[in-house]
């Protein structure tokens, strides 16, 4: 060795480091990957709505976990303790009876998910969700910003930026990036567009003045179960409701069987809720890309 080229035996030593180097890092590299998927422990109520603890400001709260509004909603709590500070801009919406309404728009400057941080999220407050209810729900721009699977089956919320690549798929999703998922539902020989929303907790509901659902009260006679008043989300409501189990219906062209459909006059568009997709973990992965669609994956379950 002692007659070893000075220039190999350096070339040598830096060999020996680089390796030694790569050695080291190898596991602190394996710590970024598997720190790269934060877990959050979920609450569920009855309708199998999930509710994510938050850190706003100085608070922790639960935060509904909702896939249709565009915006983060939260209660007017949050203006008394200042959290929030106006954008100067405002949002055009509708409201559950069609007529357009202005909001003013707002900015939280910090939102947390365990190590998971969101910033100035555009916000809209909400005067008609009661505290005791939830402190607000999540909107679609910030549901995009992650990829996120719920494990129904371990009460668990994962966030990352990798997309999760699913165990035992039901069926998959593709919806337009920066929408609300959505996907085909046939029953008999209607098709429309249902919104995938765990903001809300019913089953598969149908407006009653949409094609299928005057096509399910006439062929089931159907006569109102319930009527509903409600304030939340919009000004006091009167809901009739309907409800009828179909033998069979094609959701994104799989057979689903005996399967409880709700009627609703109040709610404005077909929606699939927590009712349903609590049967399911489920895959949202979100697309960064324009010509490729986001995924919103449902998985059979491994506890009934």
């Amino acid at each position: 060795m002692n007659n070893l080229n000075p220039l190999f035996k350096r070339t040598f030593r830096l060999m020996f480091s680089i390796t030694c180097m790569g050695a080291i890092c190898m596991p602190q590299i394996a710590a970024a990957q598997k720190q790269a998927i934060t877990k959050v422990t979920i609450h569920k109520d009855k309708y199998n709505r999930i509710f994510i603890p938050v850190k706003v400001d100085k608070d922790t709260v639960p935060l509904l976990f909702a896939t249709y509004a565009k915006t983060l909603r939260l209660t007017p709590y949050f203006m008394r303790t200042r959290a929030l500070y106006p954008s100067g801009q405002v949002l055009t919406l509708n409201d559950q009876r069609g007529r357009k309404r202005d909001r003013l728009v707002f900015f939280l400057p910090r939102l947390d998910i365990g190590n998971v941080k969101f910033r100035n999220e555009e916000t809209i407050v909400n005067n008609a969700f009661p505290d005791t209810v939830a402190t607000g729900s999540t909107g679609t721009l910030m549901v995009y910003q992650y990829n996120w699977k719920i494990d129904n089956d371990r009460n668990e919320v994962s966030l990352s930026k990798k997309p999760f690549t699913p165990e035992q798929a039901f069926t998959t999703i593709r919806y337009k990036n920066n929408t609300s998922p959505r996907t085909a539902v046939q029953i008999g020989e209607l098709t429309a567009d249902f919104i995938l929303d765990f903001g809300s907790g019913s089953n598969i509901q149908v407006n009653t003045a949409s094609d299928i659902g005057r096509a399910l009260i006439s062929k089931y006679k159907l006569k109102p179960v319930n009527t509903i008043t409600s304030n939340i989300h919009s000004p006091k409501m009167v809901d009739t409701v309907y409800e009828v189990t179909v033998p069979s219906l094609l959701l994104n062209g799989v057979v689903v069987k005996n399967q409880k459909v709700m009627l609703s006059s109040a709610s404005p568009q077909n929606t699939i809720g927590t009712g349903f997709l609590g049967n399911y973990n489920v895959i949202l992965n979100n697309s960064k890309k324009r010509k490729i669609d986001s995924e919103f994956i449902l998985e059979k379950r491994l506890v009934d």
